[in-house]
């Protein structure tokens, strides 16, 4: 006799993904809410060494700290995003150390895009976010090709990515609009830990919301074959 215990089906969402996102993150609070507080502590504290000189030792480690905290933390949102939505009982930390290879180099790959792109012109930052919302996804689910992946779900889910994208950038704008408020009255280590903290969140909700998508768009692709 089997004593395989049937995993519960993963969430779906009918009007917003959005929407649905926000009732559903919640599941793996305790690894997003840990790292989005280590990371602005880690930000936070960077902020106030104020390590300025470009040409400095001390800068050069400051700008590996934080790169190395960010993907940490961007590793393990993502991570709690398919946990919230597949509901499969898998630890976060322990998907990420199953993927962390796959995940950091293609995670490099869209952040070398975005510099690339910087050189060019600042706005096209948001061209390469709407492009690959599914790509750290795809890398940390385990997905040999990533980009593949991706462009399948966008193309797969078009309409919704349209829709989910423009009301993200009206999002992004408002948000822009509100940091640089922040900045300009609250300056050094409270405006840092302010915006990692929101950042931390948002991005959390954010990979829920397009990993909600992502899992539509393979449960379609698995009913199809």
């Amino acid at each position: 006799m089997s004593t395989d215990v049937a995993r519960p089906a993963p969430a779906g969402y009918r009007f917003s993904a959005l929407l649905k996102a926000l009732a559903v993150m919640w599941r793996s609070s305790g690894p997003a809410l840990l790292f989005i507080v280590i990371n602005t502590v880690v930000q936070g504290f960077l902020t106030w060494l104020n390590t300025q000189s470009a040409l400095s030792f001390g800068f050069l480690v400051a700008v590996l700290v934080s790169g190395i905290s960010v993907m940490a933390l961007y590793a393990v949102l993502t991570s709690c995003a398919l946990g919230a939505v597949d509901r499969d009982g898998e630890s976060a930390l322990g998907r990420v150390k199953a993927h962390a290879g796959a995940f950091t180099g293609w995670a490099l790959l869209q952040w070398l895009l975005v510099l690339l792109v910087t050189l060019i012109h600042p706005v096209l930052v948001l061209l390469v976010a709407a492009l690959t919302p599914f790509l750290s996804i795809a890398a940390m689910d385990g997905q040999s090709n990533a980009l593949a992946v991706n462009f399948r779900t966008l193309g797969g889910k078009f309409w919704r990515w349209l829709v989910t994208s423009v009301i993200l950038l009206v999002a992004g704008v408002i948000y822009f609009l509100l940091a640089a408020v922040d900045v300009f009255f609250i300056k050094g280590t409270p405006a840092a830990i302010f915006f990692w903290l929101a950042i931390g969140v948002v991005a959390w909700w954010l990979l829920t919301a397009w990993t909600l998508v992502y899992r539509a768009a393979r449960a379609e692709d698995a009913g199809e074959s």
